[in-house]
């Protein structure tokens, strides 16, 4: 890495609590942009991935998902079932490739694997794991996996998380941020949540989370992730991946679903133990 790179890096990581944004990213020169979170600097979300998934030569998909170890990133079902090859874009706040860009690193995936009973109506087990290489890599220090939660630990519920993307509405780049940006959400209770979705029932891996205030959340992409940040920065615990309910989050500011992480992690591990 060029030593200009490894500065801007650094003094990122010092200068968190300004949020600065360490990457001049590749204009999409989009307009009337309609993510509306803040800025993400160069190493915040150091487990975010950007996915790149095409559908033979006739449609690409732009959509999101949690690096969770040296080989693997985990997302939604709905953003890679069926798809002919994936791209996993690591350690880059850009949304669009460029050969000055010295954060990002690019894989093609080795194989994905969607969790059986994934139902395209219902949302049930919109899971999926994608192994991005059959070898472990070395990641630099500014891409980190974010921790998988254990079946025991809280929901969360009313407490403050943040979700992480770049506005990637219906798969696409048009209207979406230049850059990855956040946005503060709180965990809602089951009961609010089936006032939005009434098919959503308890134990059924499935939750909802909105802006405190209700303020519109056109931030998150299809598979972003949701996190609670733990004891040291820039660590974080996996609580969810955006899932469906966008649509209605971003126009209005209502809850959007996202996929429970307590209740997909042990089937996200035995996956990923398996190309051991």
């Amino acid at each position: 890495m060029k030593l200009s790179g490894l500065l801007i890096f650094l003094l990122g990581c010092v200068l968190c609590a300004t949020e600065i944004v360490a990457l001049r990213c590749n204009p999409t020169e989009n307009e009337n942009v309609t993510a509306n979170g803040r800025p993400a600097y160069t190493g915040q979300f150091p487990h975010h991935a950007l996915l790149v998934v095409s559908f033979g030569e006739e449609e690409t998909r732009h959509c999101s998902g949690a690096l969770v170890d040296n080989r693997h990133v985990v997302t939604v079902a709905q953003c890679v079932a069926g798809s002919s090859s994936v791209e996993v874009h690591l350690g880059s706040n850009c949304l669009l490739a460029d050969e000055d860009d010295q954060f990002r690193y690019v894989f093609t995936a080795v194989e994905y694997t969607v969790r059986d009973g994934y139902d395209t109506e219902t949302f049930v087990n919109d899971v999926a794991v994608v192994r991005f290489t059959d070898e472990a890599v070395r990641l630099p220090p500014w891409v980190r996996p974010v921790r998988l939660p254990e079946t025991h630990e809280d929901q969360y519920v009313g407490q403050e998380v943040v979700s992480s993307g770049f506005g990637l509405l219906n798969y696409g780049t048009e209207g979406a941020a230049d850059a990855l940006q956040y946005m503060r959400l709180v965990v809602l209770e089951l009961e609010v949540c089936q006032e939005e979705f009434n098919f959503i029932t308890p134990n059924t891996g499935r939750f909802c989370a909105q802006e405190a205030s209700h303020e519109r959340n056109c931030v998150s992409d299809v598979g972003s992730p949701l996190v609670l940040r733990e004891k040291r920065l820039h660590e974080y615990v996996l609580l969810g991946l955006t899932s469906f309910g966008q649509k209605f989050a971003c126009n209005q500011g209502n809850p959007g679903a996202l996929q429970e992480m307590r209740d997909h992690a042990s089937w996200v591990r035995e996956v990923m133990s398996q190309a051991n």
